[in-house]
């Protein structure tokens, strides 16, 4: 049982970064919505306003700028290795792997010890989430914020301050990324 228990985290880090890594980086924004959003980057990436998301010139209302912020920040740490579209996408790599992160994290606060790693797998079984998890999406902070904010009810009855302090942020994560 011990010798399971010290190959669970190294299994779940391996089965992580095997998810979140490959398809971030290489490729051209495939889909409409990754290029308008890569717009968005690039326009905050090269000084633009950081509260109202602009798009060729013109105001973008229809989604909250916390992704095109973070997705910006990450490209310019990134920019200097990377194209800047794949310096971008990373952000979505750091939003996945927290998600995974807290879905484990989750798990355990809620049916105990040894359960983070089934409910991971059983994430990851998500055939839909394959694909839109490696693309500029803000849909994968709004995921993020979900599972942050579900860790929060998860502890809310052992750690009532943390709970409250996780759910709080998550939604605030959740609705900075995607709005209403």
């Amino acid at each position: 049982m011990a010798l399971q228990r010290q190959l669970t985290l190294p299994f779940a880090l391996l089965l992580g970064i095997a998810y979140v890594v490959p398809g971030l980086v290489g490729h051209d924004p495939w889909k409409p919505n990754e290029a308008y959003s890569f717009g968005i980057i690039y326009n905050v990436w090269g000084g633009g306003d950081w509260v109202v998301p602009i798009l060729a010139g013109e105001p973008f209302m229809e989604k909250p700028p916390l992704f095109y912020i973070s997705a910006a920040y990450v490209a310019t740490l990134f920019s200097s290795w990377l194209p800047l579209h794949d310096a971008a996408r990373l952000a979505s790599g750091i939003y996945m792997a927290a998600t995974l992160v807290l879905v484990g994290l989750s798990a355990r606060a809620t049916w105990g010890e040894g359960r983070g790693l089934v409910a991971v797998t059983a994430f990851l079984g998500c055939i839909g989430l394959l694909v839109d998890s490696h693309l500029m999406y803000t849909d994968i902070a709004l995921l993020a914020g979900f599972a942050l904010s579900y860790y929060g009810l998860a502890l809310s009855r052992t750690r009532p301050a943390l709970a409250g302090l996780a759910l709080g942020t998550g939604v605030g994560i959740g609705f900075m990324s995607k709005g209403l």
